[in-house]
This record gives structure tokens, C-alpha cells and sequence, in this order.
């Protein structure tokens, strides 16, 4: 009988050791997906900012062609 409460409190240490330490595995890779998310966040912002400027380049351009065609036009 001694040697079960031995073997449990033996088992139960380790559990408890486990525990700990998946915790804190846990914790540092919740704090690397937010890390990453917010990355990628950053990451479609700049994105979203380079498609706006090429699409205001593009509507530029075509503005230029419009008026060239005009003016071919005329003569």
C-alpha cells in the first residue's frame, strides 16, 4: 500500500511538472500568433496602400492617353 501512494505522488508530481511547463509553451505561442498577426496586419496595410497609389497612377495614365487621343484627333 505504501508503495501505491509513493508511485501516485511520484505520478502526480510529474503531471503537475507537465502541466507547468505545457503552460507555459502555451503562453509564449499565444504571444507569437498575436506577434504574427499583427505582422501580417502591418503587412496587408502596406499592401492596401501600394494597390490605392498604382490605381491612382493607372487612373493618371489613362487621363493622359484620353487627352493625347483627343488632341490626335483635332488634327
Amino acid at each position: 500500500m505504501e508503495f501505491f501512494s509513493i508511485a501516485i505522488t511520484v505520478l502526480a508530481a510529474i503531471l503537475t511538472y507537465q502541466t507547468w511547463k505545457n503552460g507555459r509553451w502555451m503562453k509564449q505561442s499565444h504571444e507569437d500568433t498575436l506577434a504574427l498577426l499583427e505582422r501580417i496586419e502591418k503587412g496587408q496595410e502596406r499592401i492596401g496602400k501600394g494597390q490605392e497609389e498604382a490605381r491612382k497612377e493607372f487612373a493618371e495614365a489613362l487621363r493622359e492617353i484620353r487627352h493625347m487621343n483627343e488632341e490626335a484627333r483635332m488634327l
